[in-house]
């Protein structure tokens, strides 16, 4: 995947993140065991992400866990306690987010932006016909990863507390490879594997 075409690459993603939205019980648990296999900075990388979503993910397991009807977990706490329904529910949303961030930080970890922002454009480029400002539209999707790495220290509650290192690039560059067969390939087997998926 290494060498694919940036916009194919972009494609297999995002066919991966809709497979996965089929995912659960032991699928779902085993398709955990491929994280490893990414290596130490896609590990890493999807650590931090899942730490700063932290509160988003338990907040979405609590809304299932007590939100979803069903058996109480114990027949006497009443409406404090969770569902099995629930806890069920919640847990494979949580698992199937978890595996989505991975996703994410595999992408961003093995592609760099120029050629992430590459392949957005030419994903786009069918969109100015309803009269969308693709360069623009790249530009500013590029900024906002550039600025969303370097988050300050201490977090959100310093979002807005000036950086001198933090100055915007001046331009951005989209280096754009023709497309092979090798890049058709890959996405046809994710189209073929996302199928699978999807039907099984």
């Amino acid at each position: 995947m290494a060498q694919l075409h940036p916009a194919h690459r972009l494609c297999c993603w995002l066919l991966a993140v809709i497979a996965v939205q089929s995912l659960s019980g032991l699928p779902l648990a085993l398709a955990f065991g491929l994280v490893p296999l990414a290596g130490r900075a896609v590990v890493a990388r999807w650590a931090r992400l899942a730490w700063r979503a932290r509160w988003l993910l338990l907040s979405l397991l609590a809304v299932l866990a007590w939100g979803v009807a069903g058996e109480p977990v114990r027949a006497d706490g009443g409406a404090w306690v969770p569902t099995w329904e629930g806890l069920g529910e919640g847990l494979t949303q949580l698992g199937r987010l978890l595996l989505v961030l991975a996703a994410v930080a595999l992408l961003l970890e093995t592609t760099p932006v120029e050629r992430l922002m590459a392949g957005c454009h030419v994903l786009l480029r069918p969109l100015a016909a309803f009269r969308l400002d693709v360069d623009r539209a790249v530009v500013r999707l590029s900024l906002a990863l550039h600025y969303a790495a370097r988050m300050p220290k201490g977090g959100w509650k310093h979002l807005l507390d000036p950086d001198p290192n933090g100055e915007a690039p001046a331009e951005v560059t989209l280096a754009l490879p023709p497309a092979t067969v090798a890049d058709w390939t890959a996405l046809a087997a994710a189209l073929v594997a996302t199928a699978v998926v999807l039907v099984a």
